[in-house]
C-alpha cells in the first residue's frame, strides 16, 4: 500500500500541474493569463480578461484534476486521512507546477474539487462561506480566504482524521494569496465590477 500510496501522491501532484487557464488559452490563442490582468492563471483572472466561456472551462478543469486525484486514490482502497495527502498533492502541483517552471495558481479551485471528492458537506460549508462572502464585497481574494478560514473548525469538529493535511492545504492557499491580504489591508484589492 505504501507504493501504491506514494505513486498516487506523484500522480496527484502530475495531474495538479496541469494548468487549464494556460492550456485553453494557447489552444483559443489567447493571451497567456501570467502576464495579464492579475497574472494568475486560475479562472477568476481568466473571467477578468473578460472570456466567460473560458474561465467557466478553467474553474471546471481545475476542480476536476482535483476530484479526480482523489477519486483515483479512493478506487485504489486509501483511508480518508490518505486521500487528504493526495488531495494536497494535486493542491501543490497547481500552485507549484511542474510544467510550468512553478508558477501556478492560488489552488482554490482545485482545492474545491478535492473537498467535494475528500469530504463533500465540508466543500457545501466553504462553498456557501465563498459565495456569501463574494455578495457581500465581490472580491474573490477575501471570498477564498473567508472560505479557508471557515473551513478549518467545521473539519475540527466533523472530520478531525483530516485535519492535518486540509490544514496544510489551506496554509498553502493563504501563502499563495499573501499579496492580495496585503491589498486587502490596505484597502485596494481588485472588487469584480457586475
Amino acid at each position: 500500500m505504501t507504493v501504491e500510496f506514494n505513486l498516487l501522491l506523484c500522480v496527484a501532484y502530475l495531474l495538479g500541474s496541469v494548468s487549464f487557464a494556460v492550456l485553453l488559452a494557447r489552444l483559443r490563442h489567447q493571451p497567456d493569463p501570467r502576464h495579464f490582468g492579475s497574472g494568475n492563471p486560475g479562472a477568476s483572472n481568466m473571467l477578468r480578461l473578460g472570456n466567460r466561456p473560458l474561465a467557466l472551462a478553467t474553474l471546471l478543469g481545475d476542480m476536476g484534476k482535483g476530484a479526480l486525484a482523489v477519486w483515483l486514490a479512493s478506487q485504489a482502497g486509501l483511508e480518508p486521512v490518505q486521500l487528504a495527502w493526495v488531495g494536497l498533492a494535486a493542491v501543490a502541483g497547481h500552485i507549484l507546477p511542474l510544467y510550468h517552471r512553478f508558477h501556478g495558481g492560488k489552488g482554490v479551485a482545485t482545492a474545491a474539487g478535492v473537498l467535494l471528492v475528500l469530504a463533500w458537506p465540508a466543500a457545501a460549508v466553504a462553498a456557501l462561506a465563498w459565495l456569501s462572502a463574494f455578495a457581500i464585497r465581490s472580491i474573490a481574494s477575501l471570498a477564498s480566504l473567508v472560505a479557508c478560514v471557515v473551513l478549518l473548525p467545521w473539519l475540527a469538529w466533523h472530520s478531525p482524521e483530516l485535519q492535518l493535511p486540509v490544514s496544510l492545504m489551506v496554509l498553502m492557499i493563504l501563502l499563495r494569496h499573501r499579496l492580495n491580504i496585503g491589498r486587502l489591508l490596505a484597502g485596494n484589492e481588485n472588487r469584480f465590477r457586475h
